[in-house]
């Protein structure tokens, strides 16, 4: 009989730890933990998410380019065929053709050589895959002109594959970033909702913008930050991810001065260094390559003079500023809650991710990403030259689709709240179906007069962008006709 009692008594013990040990985890956030999910199947979900969006981003089977893109677009068959940075073989001929209005602001000289006005870490980053199609490239006799049919149906076929992995791969990495706060069935929707109703389809998944690479580079600083502190190398993969994000953009670099003071300000020294060894690391090559073709630090499109930073001290640059802040949320050719309504819903997640200080870097993040998109629209404006919506936002998206999982839950529980969503959500999926699929057709951007010269066209509701695309019909899948000109001009078969 005592054997028995002190055996009871063990097993009251033992459950009792086990409730206190399980107490934290009921109170942690007032929710309930996640059960840990195996990574195989997480892994086996994401790829198939990446294998998904893939498909839909190439349906089109067009790119949706522009002038922007353009030294990315022909860099990585530099570097494979002539072992070099320098872009005069593909540059030369186009400026002697004519290269419009702007002239050619996406290259700059530097050493005698054409060079990309713009950061190069994208073209760096992906000409891995253009290893093939150079290989084959190299092997023609004679060369062929880098403006011939063929080459040019390789170039934009590249383009847009590159592109479009890119953007998949951002989706994948931000499902395995939400596994850790959410569902299985919640992180796949939330990840569906950043790949298909958001500017992430429409914009970075169509041509090689830098968005794609910022908002992967973003994915990949959630799912760091998403295993702190139980992971001691975090803090090392979010400081390699905004290090990414910065070579990219420079004005990213603002987040790495939050997430600095973040782990400063609780006294982490070990994670301090930890984050800036890749952040110094890459920010040193970065700068160095900077100065060596560019002599300045920003590199060759960020000059004081072309960012305007002369007329910060004007009435005039803060009455821009509010007009930037304000056409960038609500105007009907250019509002991220226009093209992207359940944006409204991510704002109120950041709101109380804010308020409950859930996650403790949420507030730091909160404030580095409006001092971001404040100075952008200060800076740049909010039009953003030719293009589908509100292109200067999509960079934040990822960070956006993150904030509605705090309030999925809310939504969840009122019927009236979940419609909303859910036509928030339709909305959305539809006008990203009229950019990848008709835009730009109708010609918006350019007639009756440019929205470069009129960007007060961005508030015209009778006549705006999503409508005037759709009316127009789809546009033509450019891609499959250079194939098809290309596969009959080489079996001899008559053009129409």
């Amino acid at each position: 009989m005592a054997r028995k009692g002190s055996r009871l008594k063990r097993q009251r013990k033992r459950a009792l730890r086990r409730a206190i040990a399980a107490s934290p985890d009921r109170l942690r956030a007032g929710t309930p933990s996640l059960p840990s999910a195996p990574p195989r199947r997480d892994l086996v979900f994401a790829g198939f998410l990446l294998l998904l969006l893939l498909v839909i981003y190439n349906s089109n089977f067009r790119t949706i380019a522009s002038t922007d893109s353009f030294p990315a677009r022909f860099l990585p068959f530099s570097l494979l065929l002539d072992h070099s940075l320098y872009l005069d073989k593909w540059i030369q001929p186009r400026i002697e053709a004519g290269v419009g209005v702007n002239g050619a602001y996406f290259a700059h000289k530097s050493h005698g050589h054409w060079m990309s006005m713009y950061p190069m870490i994208t073209p760096v980053l992906v000409t891995p895959l253009y290893v093939l199609p150079a290989w084959w490239l190299s092997r023609q006799s004679p060369p062929l002109y880098p403006y011939s049919l063929v080459f040019l149906t390789i170039v934009n076929t590249m383009e847009k594959l590159s592109a479009s992995l890119i953007a998949a791969l951002s989706g994948a990495v931000l499902f395995l970033a939400l596994r850790k706060i959410a569902s299985r069935n919640v992180s796949l929707a939330v990840a569906l909702i950043y790949g298909l109703a958001s500017s992430t389809w429409a914009i970075s998944s169509q041509a090689l913008w830098r968005h794609g690479l910022t908002e992967l580079s973003f994915t990949f600083l959630l799912w760091a930050l998403s295993r702190l502190p139980d992971s001691h190398s975090a803090p090392f993969w979010a400081g390699l991810a905004l290090a990414l994000a910065a070579a990219n953009k420079p004005l990213e670099a603002i987040l790495i001065v939050a997430f600095l003071l973040h782990f400063v300000g609780r006294r982490q020294w070990k994670n301090v260094l930890l984050f800036l060894t890749p952040a110094v690391a890459l920010g040193s090559l970065v700068l160095a390559f900077n100065l060596h073709f560019f002599t300045t630090l920003l590199g060759g499109g960020y000059s004081a003079s072309s960012l305007g930073l002369g007329r910060v001290a004007h009435f005039r640059f803060w009455a821009h500023l509010g007009n930037s802040l304000v056409a960038s949320m609500v105007s009907p050719s250019r509002g991220a809650l226009v093209y992207m309504p359940w944006l409204a819903f991510a704002f109120w997640g950041a709101a109380r991710s804010w308020k409950e200080k859930s996650p403790g870097w949420s507030r730091p993040l909160i404030v580095a990403l409006a001092a971001i998109h404040v100075v952008q629209m200060g800076l740049m404006g909010f039009f953003a030259g030719y293009n589908f919506g509100p292109r200067y936002f999509t960079d934040l998206l990822p960070f956006f689709a993150w904030f509605l999982v705090p309030v999925w839950a809310s939504i969840r529980a009122r019927p009236v709240l979940q419609v909303a969503f859910a036509a928030t959500v339709a909305i959305a999926l539809w006008v990203q179906v009229v950019g990848a699929f008709y835009y730009p057709a109708g010609n918006w951007d350019g007639w009756p007069v440019s929205v470069d010269l009129k960007p007060q066209r961005c508030w015209d509701w009778p006549d705006t962008q999503i409508l005037r695309s759709w009316k127009a019909g789809p546009a033509s899948p450019s891609l499959l006709n250079q194939w098809e000109a290309l596969l009959q001009s080489r079996s001899g078969v008559p053009q129409p």
